[in-house]
């Protein structure tokens, strides 16, 4: 059953029982009351009538011996219209008006009025009984009032009562059931936009404008759409930089293998000079060197995704220290060195991270630096934490292309890079760990006059 229907069978019910049960209150108290005072207005008029048949009776004779002469010319007080019975204790009737039924004489309590109801196929009638002392000698008198007309009118009364019963249940079904659909509205948009959202329609909202409760469920909902739509394009983007990275890597390792599978056939299928022979095997060695370094970043990478680092206080000159010291040999070969200008401070990093980081930038930096070019290592204690900078006299960036030099695979310029030994994922590497330190890398590059990049890290924590 649908919830609007829920709520009008509901709504019904509740003012059915309601309407019921409180209009058979008040039909049920108006109707006694009305009975109670039929019976008043009896007792009151038997009681008169008993006091006045006495009050003639003692005036005519004077003595305790009962005349029922004297009785019958006291009775004649009561008006014609009248319907009553004067009976003796042993139930002889002494007088009684025309037609009046034997059924009804009944014998009254001592000082008690007695009214009773009694129905028949004629009508009904109520039926008040009162005892009278006359002449030393105890009656009963038994007056009839009819109540057909007033039973009449209370079930007519009844009748009219269930005619309002039905047209008022007949209005609240309407107005109830109007009113259900117009209240569960937004809920059914709500219901219309998901089915959309589960169809691939991710840019479907809910349209509410209520201030209520179903108005903060539909802000909820669109919020919850936004939130899924928006991760529905990290996948997509996330899935599509996957595709890419799955061609760049098989597009990077189509290349060495390709020379080392060519090198190798070539010296095993025929005898070579012995320095062909060294040409093909260093060949062969260089390509698999590439490869080797491709894996070995691929494996940082991948391990810096599937784990957390575990941070610790790192000081900034002993970092500094530890990368110049590495790289002096490379740095030597192109007569290049390494200018470093470090402020001591202590960050909160992974170590062996931040080296790598560093090194790689200074790799790429000595890869584009003219022989001779002298690189600078500079850091600074800023409000915000540490800056790290290195800036290299080299050859530069295009403007168009520094958005992507952190992308997997990509190179400025390949052929140079792979001349190098460059497997397009240092700088990959780089940007991930700067990611994992919360912080990210920046590049300003001027083409033909050398490039600068520069990271923010957090201070040592308290």
């Amino acid at each position: 059953m649908r919830f609007a229907a829920k709520m009008t069978a509901l709504i019904t019910m509740l003012l059915a029982v309601s309407l019921a049960v409180g209009g058979y209150l008040v039909m049920s108290s108006s109707f006694d009351a009305r009975l109670q005072g039929q019976v008043r207005d009896a007792q009151e008029e038997v009681r008169l009538l008993g006091m006045t048949v006495q009050a003639l009776c003692a005036r005519e004779q004077g003595q305790d011996t009962a005349s029922s002469g004297a009785i019958e010319r006291a009775l004649e007080a009561i008006p014609q219209d009248r319907s009553y019975c004067l009976h003796a204790a042993d139930g002889t009737v002494l007088s009684e008006s025309a037609g009046f039924p034997q059924e009804a004489v009944q014998n009254g309590r001592a000082g008690v009025i007695v009214s009773r109801v009694q129905n028949t196929t004629s009508g009904s009638r109520l039926i008040t009984t009162s005892l009278l002392t006359l002449y030393g000698g105890t009656y009963s008198l038994t007056c009839l009032n009819d109540i057909t007309d007033m039973l009449r009118e209370a079930e007519t009364e009844l009748q009219r009562f269930r005619w309002i019963l039905a047209a008022v249940l007949g209005a609240a079904v309407a107005a109830t059931a109007a009113l259900s659909v117009y209240m569960t509205r937004p809920l059914r948009r709500i219901s219309r936009t998901a089915r959309q959202l589960a169809a691939g329609q991710t840019d479907r909202r809910v349209t509410v404008r209520t201030d209520d409760e179903l108005g903060d469920l539909a802000q909820n909902f669109n919020a919850m759409a936004d939130a899924l739509e928006a991760r529905l394009r990290e996948l997509a983007d996330a899935a599509q930089r996957q595709k890419e990275f799955t061609a760049s890597f098989a597009h990077e390792l189509k290349t060495p293998l390709t020379s080392v599978i060519g090198y190798a056939d070539t010296l095993r299928s025929r005898t070579l000079p012995s320095k062909m022979q060294f040409e093909a095997a260093n060949a062969i060695y260089t390509e698999g060197k590439r490869l080797e370094r491709m894996s070995f970043a691929l494996l940082d990478l991948f391990a810096l995704e599937r784990s957390e680092p575990s941070f610790s206080r790192v000081q900034t000159g002993a970092l500094a220290a530890s990368v110049r010291k590495s790289c002096e040999y490379r740095l030597a070969r192109q007569k290049q060195s390494l200018q470093c200008d470090v402020e001591e401070a202590a960050v909160w990093g992974e170590p062996e991270l931040l080296r790598t980081l560093l090194l790689n930038l200074l790799d790429n930096a000595h890869k584009a630096s003219p022989s001779g070019a002298v690189l600078q290592l500079r850091g600074r204690v800023v409000p915000s934490g540490y800056l790290f900078c290195l800036i290299d006299p080299g050859r530069g960036i295009p403007p168009e292309e520094l958005s992507r030099i952190t992308d997997p695979f990509y190179m400025v310029d390949k052929s140079r890079a792979r001349a190098a030994g460059g497997a397009g994922l240092g700088l990959t590497l780089c940007r991930k760990i700067a990611e994992v330190h919360g912080s990210s890398l920046r590049f300003e590059s001027v083409v033909g006059e050398g490039t600068r990049v520069s990271f923010l890290l957090k201070g040592e924590q308290k």
